[in-house]
């Protein structure tokens, strides 16, 4: 199956997919539909029909609908509850396999579920720009929670890697899984929304009071808080694109 890719004028690119058989007509409509949807949740205007997609450049509307579905997913990526249980659970692998086997197989099934890295990777280094000021503030709007996104995700996965090594090495002193597993987990607790106390203890100025009002920190919050750094520094801005052209360079459309 091969993909063609066709400027149209005056702005635009036309999308086809060529295949050694021709596909039913009904399969076909489905395909492109398909396609189209996704296309658009990126914030292009497409068409589709059974014989090609059309995408037309930047839409107000889709990209006010990337923001919406980006502000959604920031904030279910406030809750890291799902991602401690599944991760002290060490994605069903015996935990005397070698540790950083396991950790790894935790990490690719969190990153699976998260389901943004993979969709934010999909876009890595793509130049999105628009000669109208209201698109190109659109544009700036969504890299920036895009980028917001994606630290979110960062700390999941990092919270995932310490509480899989935890119950590995809290398993190797007493050789209970079921004990290890509920022990990182208790202790981990107090920091299942750990992005939002590790960010505000990193950007706090110090204190000449001592230390008194802060928690007990147990080995699996040590290991987040030392593991999740500079979180409390400023973000860089993502830089403004330079507005170059409206519509789709069909070098950068084929991607």
């Amino acid at each position: 199956m091969d993909v063609g890719v066709d400027e149209v004028p005056p702005g635009g690119l036309q999308v086809w997919i060529d295949t050694p058989v021709p596909m039913p007509a009904q399969e076909s409509w489905v395909l492109y539909h398909r396609m189209a949807r996704e296309v658009a949740l990126v914030g292009w205007h497409c068409e589709a029909d059974a014989d090609r997609l059309l995408v037309l450049g930047w839409s107000a509307a889709c990209l006010h609908n990337r923001v919406r579905l980006l502000q959604s997913g920031l904030r279910r990526l406030t809750d890291f509850e799902s991602t401690a249980q599944r991760a002290v659970q060490l994605e069903g692998r015996r935990p005397d396999e070698p540790a950083t086997e396991i950790v790894a197989a935790v990490n690719a099934s969190i990153e699976r579920r998260l389901r943004w890295p993979e969709r934010l990777a999909e876009l890595d280094g793509f130049e999105r720009s628009s000669g109208l000021a209201q698109l190109q503030l659109l544009l700036a709007q969504v890299i920036g929670l895009e980028a917001k996104v994606s630290a979110a995700c960062a700390e999941h996965l990092v919270m995932a890697r310490v509480l899989a090594r935890a119950v590995c090495e809290q398993y190797a002193r007493h050789s209970d899984l079921s004990r290890a597993q509920r022990d990182v987990l208790a202790e981990s607790r107090r920091w299942v929304h750990a992005s939002s106390m590790i960010r505000g203890s990193a950007g706090a100025r110090p204190s000449t009071g001592g230390t008194a009002g802060r928690p007990h920190m147990g080995l699996a919050e040590r290991r987040i808080a030392a593991s999740v750094i500079n979180h409390g520094a400023p973000r860089a801005t993502p830089a403004a694109v330079t507005p170059v052209v409206d519509h789709l360079d069909h070098r950068e459309g084929a991607r």
